[in-house]
């Protein structure tokens, strides 16, 4: 769990994971203003986080920090010992306790984002704004001689916190969506073994990969674990059997090519920098 204020988008335990003897870990980004490629070490304190990611608006400091400390910091707490599970014994040895926190983790890990934050806050402030502005009768009704023209002028003035906050409150339904927990949980796991491999797993900071619609059949979702250890999940047997079977260096390149690909700004770990230029995305420089 992070700091109060610095919410961390990829905890710090499994950014950990990547750490060299130093306590550091290898950065890789681009420069905005040249997409110069650069590598940086630093500290798993010291990256992936935005200052209040969560932070809830119009409220003491103490609930502000809410989403953070509770929902996310009781998420961490209950899934840091199953990663070292999972890397040290793999699924089979996880109990149905252990399974459900990691579920809950890998929901998480795919809605925690900054992208996916400011696209599930953005899409509700403007669907409540669209919504609470058009006429209502029943407001019309009662508001006698409130100077609001609109139920939402009246709730941005006198329940901010509401308003505000609104984008948040869906963003923790849907990390805790019964129907998505049921889902992951009872796909088929595999923690894929790639340390006779001649290379390393990469994290990248959008690090939870998925092919195909999660409720359809024939999906797939994969997070790295650790840099010799490749979470993966599916519905078919067959799609499982065939990661198990494929050459770990087979799968160190593809997880390494989507990570960097669905970066939004930073990857971690030990690579040749050629490949690091080559698939990680450039930024759209102004003419």
């Amino acid at each position: 769990m992070s700091k109060a204020g610095d919410h961390h988008y990829v905890p710090q335990f499994h950014l950990g994971m990547w750490s060299g003897p130093s306590g550091q870990i290898n950065q890789w980004g681009r420069i905005a203003y040249n997409n110069k490629l650069v590598c940086t070490p630093v500290t798993t304190a010291a990256t992936a986080y935005v200052p209040g990611l969560y932070s809830l608006a119009h409220v003491n400091d103490e609930e502000a920090q809410q989403i953070e400390t509770e929902l996310f910091g009781r998420i961490e707490t209950s899934a840091k010992p199953v990663l070292e599970k999972l890397i040290s014994h793999g699924p089979a040895k996880l109990s149905v306790k252990e399974r459900y926190w990691w579920t809950i983790y890998l929901n998480a890990s795919l809605l925690r984002v900054p992208h996916i934050v400011e696209m599930v806050t953005s899409s509700v402030q403007e669907r409540i704004a669209r919504d609470m502005s058009q006429t209502i009768p029943e407001f019309d009704a009662a508001k006698g001689d409130a100077p609001e023209n609109t139920l939402y002028e009246w709730a941005s003035k006198h329940a901010p916190a509401r308003v505000a906050n609104s984008g948040l409150k869906v963003l923790v339904d849907l990390i805790q969506s019964e129907k998505a927990i049921d889902r992951i949980i009872h796909l088929h796991w595999l923690v894929k073994d790639v340390s006779t491999g001649p290379r390393r797993l990469l994290l990248g900071d959008n690090p939870f990969k998925r092919v195909g619609d999660l409720y359809k059949t024939r999906t797939t979702i994969s997070i790295p674990l650790s840099p010799t250890r490749l979470f993966i999940a599916s519905d078919a047997q067959d799609i499982i059997d065939h990661f198990a079977r494929l050459p770990a260096r087979d799968v160190v390149k593809a997880n390494n090519q989507s990570s960097l690909i669905n970066a939004k700004k930073f990857v971690y770990g030990d690579a040749e920098r050629n490949f690091i230029e080559t698939y990680l995305p450039r930024h759209q420089l102004s003419t």
